[in-house]
């Protein structure tokens, strides 16, 4: 396994600071959490000043996180959500980052129509990604009214029919919505571009919220079966460690990057 961090598993801190915290602990590739990336730029610096940070720690960009809106939107709407995903993209591009994860949102009370939407659009997003060097990961997120589950997000991919779209799978929210194991046999070739690896604790599926992810082998999730049942579909891409815990935020970030480092370790042993 190939495994690399995204620096909101860290909290809120400079970007440099995850770069260098990160590198320490033993990663040798990160998800870009693009917010940070905005505000290390808008303090003055040249996004070349991040690259080079990163080439000088030995850290690849395995990817980025994330654009929204852009699925189903019309209008002024559209115009603007589209607007926003290109200034991100071009960030990537500058950055070397390979791959963007595009969130899976849509209206609350969706009807068919919007899911024929969001197949056209994403097909839309993804000659736009393309032409910066990107390829479109689509997440679906727990109890999301939309994209919620994994075979609807393979629906999306799978009609879209782009070459340069696959799924964003978020272990979290595969488990703690409604997608099921077999929604793997769902994906009928639709491919998964990133995956976000985390565990949970031992709760209801209901009562899981974000701020109960932790770090792989020490939650309650079946996580050993879900890696391998990404891995038979052909996946040999990046694991990224996503998480939100209170707990690791509120820590020296180089102690937490090199706990979250160990984790990852420790479970890929036990595979």
């Amino acid at each position: 396994m190939r495994f690399c961090l995204n620096p909101i598993t860290l909290g809120e801190r400079d970007l440099a600071v995850s770069i260098e915290a990160s590198a320490k602990a033993g990663f040798t590739a990160l998800e870009l959490w693009l917010p940070h990336v905005e505000r290390f730029v808008a303090a003055g610096r040249p996004a070349a000043d991040a690259r080079s940070l990163l080439k000088d720690h030995g850290l690849e960009a395995a990817g980025a996180c994330y654009v929204a809106g852009l699925l189903t939107s019309t209008g002024d709407a559209k115009r603007k959500a589209f607007d926003a995903a290109k200034a991100r993209f071009e960030l990537c591009q500058e950055l070397g980052a390979k791959a963007i994860v595009c969130v899976g949102d849509g209206p609350a009370s969706p009807t068919l129509d919007d899911y024929h939407t969001a197949a056209e659009q994403a097909r839309e997003v993804c000659d736009l990604a393309g032409s910066f060097g990107l390829t479109v990961a689509l997440e679906f997120v727990a109890g999301f009214p939309f994209i919620g589950t994994l075979a609807t997000a393979a629906k999306v991919v799978n009609d879209a029919d782009h070459h340069n779209l696959g799924i964003l799978f978020d272990c979290f929210h595969f488990w703690a919505g409604r997608s099921k194991t077999e929604d793997f046999d769902a994906l009928r070739g639709a491919p998964i571009a990133l995956v976000h690896l985390n565990d949970a604790r031992d709760l209801p599926r209901e009562l899981l919220r974000d701020s109960d992810r932790v770090p792989p082998g020490h939650g309650a999730f079946p996580l050993r079966e879900i890696v391998r049942r990404i891995s038979a579909t052909g996946y040999d891409g990046y694991y990224s460690l996503e998480l939100f815990s209170p707990e690791l935020w509120a820590a020296d970030p180089f102690d937490a990057a090199a706990r979250c480092h160990e984790a990852c370790q420790v479970f890929a042993a036990s595979l």
